[in-house]
């Protein structure tokens, strides 16, 4: 049973099937777990492989529900009568709540993925731990049930609308909005049931049922639509940005950062915002609202680093990773001013985004078109964009010297090689490994990279951390303030 529940068996078969390494070349974090929802459920007896064709899932998500509301908690038993639940039975009892480990849920399948690899800025990668809640707390657990609960129908609201509201569509969301809170079920009853429990667990794991659902960019439409209403404004804002000194223009992008970082579909509090008033006006709301000192500020250290302190020279970075947050006003009105204030003091800047969606989040492969829409009002990133090409030209640069040195790429979009709000920076893509290596700036913007993760993480390089709280419980677990309060969290490198 213990064997079974670490999953050193599913483990060794891993390395012993992956015949380009050794056992000793390879590394935990190589190994990513993944949810899927198994096998036909006919009279209590798993039948057969997964399935792969999604119309059999559903349907077998269907007959499961039906049946799963007929099961309670499975009872111990003693052997030989045991089965791959690993010494558990399905009890004859029947009761209202759902249980899928009892039906013998397919869940927590581990896969070798060899590109994932350590980000090499990190100070201590054997005592780095990216959650920052611990839910090992049962009231922590159950407010973030309840709050992942609560978002459901809207999710799969927006789900459904990104496939064109089509019965298909419909009949997906329903199965995915099951799966989902099956496993929520689970893990209410058995944290540890599917390993080491952390709040960007539980936050991937709804990207992975979604996936699995086939519901591949939720917020396909919302994220266009919001790329457009920034973009339209961004001419003015670079002007106003520009007639600016150099220490109020930097003042202004990090005021701008954290104000457009209060779009976040995930957030409840915000959802309620956008009916109140335009992606513009929001904005410019949020950005009047930035008053000095925030709840955590760390600006002027960050001043200082990057204009100097009396004597001391301008400081010049030579390359800067800024992991990117949501699609509209965030990258667009924030994260993209911020670049280009960087590239305009010769810094290479590199463009860290998702590489699968995740809620409202920009991807990797959505950032080049957002960048050349963007360039088209601003010569400083057109000229960055054209000398860079942008993701292709760049990685080729990095990996391959003899194409040219990698400090002639001033712009880049990197992925992450991740499909999650947060990030575990021990599972970063290969590429993005290669870009840090030359870097001595980060730049982790939004909740979910440097609030949910990686607010206490140590780099070896220069850290800045921005975000807008936007959840009223972590907003006074964290930082011991309130909603909307800001963080500048400044770390110079070792």
């Amino acid at each position: 049973m213990f064997l079974r529940h670490e999953g050193f068996l599913g483990a060794l078969g891993a390395f012993m099937s992956y015949e380009k390494h050794g056992l000793g070349d390879l590394m935990v974090h190589q190994l990513v777990e993944r949810f899927p929802m198994g096998s036909p459920y006919i009279g209590g007896n798993v039948h057969g492989p997964p399935l792969g064709d999604l119309n059999e899932k559903i349907s077998w998500m269907e007959k499961f529900i039906l049946k799963g509301t007929e099961i309670t908690a499975p009872v111990p038993m003693a052997p030989p009568g045991t089965t791959s639940l690993g010494g558990f039975e399905v009890p004859s009892s029947k009761g209202d709540i759902l249980r899928p480990d009892a039906s013998k849920l397919n869940v927590g399948v581990l896969h070798l993925v060899p590109s994932l690899e350590i980000f090499p800025l990190l100070a201590d990668p054997k005592t780095y731990e990216p959650n920052t809640i611990d839910l090992s707390d049962p009231g922590e657990l159950e407010y973030w049930f309840t709050v992942l609960s609560g978002h459901l129908p809207d999710l799969v609201d927006k789900a459904v609308a990104s496939e064109g509201g089509t019965d298909d569509a419909k009949r997906r969301g329903d199965a995915f909005a099951r799966a989902f809170s099956a496993h929520l079920a689970r893990l209410m009853e058995e944290p540890a049931a599917y390993g080491k429990l952390g709040l960007a667990n539980l936050l991937e794991l709804r990207e992975e049922c979604l996936r699995e659902f086939h519901f591949f960019d939720a917020y396909r439409s919302i994220k266009q639509r919001e790329n457009e209403a920034s973009l339209a404004v961004l001419p003015d804002l670079l002007m106003e940005i520009d007639s600016m000194n150099e220490e109020t223009r930097l003042l202004t992008l990090v005021e701008g950062v954290l104000a457009a970082n209060i779009f976040d579909w995930g957030s409840r509090a915000c959802v309620d915002l956008y009916h109140k008033g335009t992606i513009i006006e929001i904005y410019r709301m949020s950005r009047n609202k930035m008053q000095r000192p925030w709840r955590i500020d760390d600006f002027d250290a960050f001043k200082e680093r990057m204009l100097g302190f009396g004597d001391n020279k301008l400081h010049q970075h030579k390359r800067a990773l800024l992991f990117v947050d949501n699609s509209g006003a965030d990258i667009v009105l924030g994260m993209l001013p911020l670049a280009r204030e960087l590239l305009r003091r010769g810094t290479e800047v590199v463009l860290v985004a998702n590489s699968l969606t995740a809620l409202n989040d920009v991807t990797a492969m959505e950032l080049p078109d957002i960048i050349a829409e963007a360039a088209k009002h601003c010569d400083v990133l057109r000229r960055a964009a054209e000398a860079g090409g942008l993701l292709v030209d760049a990685m080729i640069n990095i990996q391959d010297g003899s194409k040219g040195s990698s400090s002639s790429v001033p712009l880049m979009v990197v992925e992450n090689g991740c499909g999650s709000p947060c990030i575990d920076l021990r599972q970063v893509s290969s590429e993005l490994a290669a870009a840090a290596k030359d870097a001595d700036l980060v730049i982790l913007e939004g909740m979910g990279r440097c609030l949910h993760t990686n607010f206490n993480a140590k780099l070896t390089c220069d850290a800045l951390k921005l975000a807008m709280v936007k959840n009223q419980r972590l907003a006074e677990k964290l930082i011991k303030g309130n909603i909307y309060d800001c963080v500048c969290r400044f770390e110079p490198g070792r």
